[in-house]
């Protein structure tokens, strides 16, 4: 459809709500993520999460890519650290990146998103509304979004953009 000048809030709703693909918001997400392009998180309203260590925000990106899996504090250690021995202090610095991760999404409500057991931690994807997620569901608003870019500001990220080419290809 079109609308034409002077515009009503009631024109622009009748023709959002015929869109032939809808974009429909998760109703129990807690957050939002971003992924492609730069990596970010926002609240369902769509406020940006703040994060006091750009390494915590980081693992939720990582935890993210994961879809759930569990990963060891050694796992996580290695993808945010790369080529740094994993040690006591190392394990312990991990420890504070999750807990500063926690805080930052309790601060919004959101602490439930993140599932931490002993020596391991992973999310909850049924409370994350994420354009990822959504791309591999074939959702027609998300494969339009994708544009070769994926957590840019993550070297590890770097190989699921081969997988997402091979989806996007498909399409």
């Amino acid at each position: 459809g079109y609308i034409l000048k002077p515009v009503t809030k009631e024109q622009i709703e009748k023709e959002l709500s015929d869109l032939r693909y809808p974009v429909i918001p998760q109703k129990n997400a807690l957050i939002k993520a971003r992924c492609f392009g730069n990596f970010d998180v926002f609240t369902p309203e769509g406020n940006l999460i703040n994060f006091e260590r750009q390494k915590s925000k980081e693992l939720l990106a990582y935890l993210i890519s994961k879809h759930g899996t569990t990963c060891t504090i050694k796992e996580v250690a290695a993808a945010l650290f790369e080529d740094s021995e994993y040690d006591r202090k190392q394990r312990g610095y991990v420890q504070k990146i999750i807990s500063s991760m926690i805080f930052a999404l309790k601060s919004v409500g959101a602490e439930s998103v993140v599932i931490k057991s002993y020596n391991s931690v992973s999310i909850d994807t049924s409370l994350i509304d994420c354009d990822y997620y959504r791309f591999e569901k074939s959702e027609p608003a998300a494969v339009n979004s994708y544009n070769g870019e994926f957590m840019l500001q993550y070297p590890w990220a770097e190989f699921i953009v081969g997988y997402l080419e091979s989806i996007y290809q498909k399409k």
